[in-house]
């Protein structure tokens, strides 16, 4: 493992600035067992150039101070909390005795190894419940070294970063890497090994055993309710395993078509009606019936100038329900829900309700409102949490690319605090969709979530019409 160190001069930018609701509010639901992280993964043609990247790493950082964030290390008695922007750093490696110890988490990039596929997907669910040190930064970098081919995971904390913005950073970190590549002395980085998450120390995810968990027994009791959200079948044989797992695919990019009167259906309303098709299939093959069935829907609040840029986590929730009698009709279902997400994205963006703006603004030090946060979520999670969550981050005009090709496929999610538990990230690059199913393993194992998937993607198929 490898680390970046402060540079001797600073560049122009802020630094200091207050955290806005939506962040603070992120922060305070956060606990070691669940972080709260964005985490973007692309493949490399062939093998990277480790010191290449860790100086585009440090370059791409330099020139960005909201990408240096980090939280200042103020009172938790005071009624705000703030961003500090870190010194520029410079790849420790190039600084004289700049070699960090290994198994320790010392900085933003970070060197692995996998052999199979398998190595691979047990890399990405430990990094996938490894905290980033919100005093210390909000970034992570971590190139995954494979026998043919090397990955690329960029992870941020979703109170600093949304997927627009994390996007944002690993393109620039890719362009920032093909410049150097070739340019660079190897330093040789340290490279963890998959056994390192199960060493003690620093290293890894805090297994902090029901940490944060909502009680089950307080879900069985809500889903008694009229009214009350669906929650999606758990299928796993440890309830109890902390962390998340995932499952990629790549498809084609559904085309949908207008079917009766109403608004369009976009890519975007095609995967959230497939979602809600597939948790109502799925609840069903479990013995569950489904009541009404509610999709959060991250909606970029950027303006079209800044569409694809923009720092910080600039994105709000609208909420896609559809009950029996949509179910019944995938064509009613379609329609539905473009109908609702037209709503949604027209409403103004006043990124929180009521309740959590009382929570996240400035009416009481945050030592008081962490925990009243806490208690209120905890308290009403059963009742008002959402079945799933769907993030798309739609055709990206200018992917992250190692290469230069711009053809590597990008896989995205996000975090699915229970009880929602599952979470479907979706990005388009070359005319292909690219989908990563992220779950809790308390919610489901492997081999469900394989079938889960399996069900969305011909879920998918069915609603775009096309031959499954």
């Amino acid at each position: 493992m490898t680390t970046l160190r402060s540079a001797p001069e600073d560049r122009t930018g802020p630094t200091s600035w207050p955290l806005t609701p939506i962040e603070e509010l992120d922060l305070y639901f956060e606990s070691a067992a669940d972080p709260s992280l964005i985490q973007l993964e692309t493949l490399a043609r062939g093998h990277l150039d480790a010191a290449a990247l860790e100086s585009a790493l440090a370059g791409v950082l330099a020139a960005d101070p909201a990408a240096r964030r980090h939280l200042a290390a103020t009172s938790q008695w005071r009624r705000r909390l703030r961003w500090e922007a870190a010194a520029p750093v410079v790849p420790a490696g190039a600084a004289a005795g700049g070699r960090s110890n290994p198994g320790r988490d010392a900085g933003p990039f970070t060197v692995a190894s996998w052999q199979s596929a398998s190595q691979l997907a047990a890399l990405r669910e430990w990094v996938s419940a490894w905290p980033i040190p919100l005093r210390d930064r909000a970034v992570r970098l971590i190139l995954a070294t494979g026998p043919e081919h090397d990955v690329v995971i960029l992870q941020t904390h979703h109170a600093a970063f949304d997927g627009i913005s994390s996007l944002a950073l690993l393109t620039a970190i890719g362009v920032a890497y093909r410049e150097r590549a070739g340019n660079v002395t190897a330093s040789g980085p340290e490279i963890i090994s998959l056994s390192a998450p199960h060493q003690a120390g620093t290293v890894g995810p805090a297994r902090t055993c029901g940490a944060g968990r909502i009680p089950a027994a307080l879900t069985r009791i809500a889903a008694r309710f009229p009214g009350v959200v669906t929650r999606i079948a758990a299928r796993t044989a440890r309830p109890d395993r902390p962390g998340y797992g995932s499952v990629q695919r790549s498809v084609p990019v559904p085309r949908p078509a207008r079917q009766g009167s109403g608004p369009f259906p976009t890519v975007n309303d095609l995967l959230v009606a497939a979602l809600i098709r597939t948790v109502d299939r799925w609840n069903a093959a479990q013995s569950r019936r489904s009541g009404h069935i509610r999709i959060s829907v991250p909606v970029n609040d950027r303006d079209h100038q800044s569409r694809w840029a923009g720092p910080g986590n600039q994105t709000r929730l609208i909420r896609v329900t559809a009950g029996s009698r949509e179910l019944a009709d995938p064509a009613r279902l379609l329609a539905h829900v473009a109908a609702q997400t037209r709503v949604g994205k027209q409403r103004p963006s006043g990124r929180l309700d009521a309740t959590s703006r009382l929570l996240a603004t400035g009416w009481a030090p945050a030592a008081i409102k962490r925990p009243a946060a806490r208690l209120v979520r905890r308290a009403a999670a059963p009742v008002c949490t959402d079945t799933a969550l769907l993030s798309n981050l739609g055709a990206i005009p200018d992917p992250p690319s190692f290469s230069g090709s711009g053809t590597e496929p990008v896989w995205f999610a996000g975090p699915a605090q229970m009880p929602r538990g599952l979470g479907v990230g979706a990005v388009t690059t070359a005319d292909r969709l690219h989908l990563c199913v992220h779950y809790r393993h308390a919610l489901l194992d492997r081999s469900a979530a394989a079938r889960f998937t399996a069900l969305y993607c011909q879920a998918l198929d069915e609603l775009a019409g096309r031959p499954t």
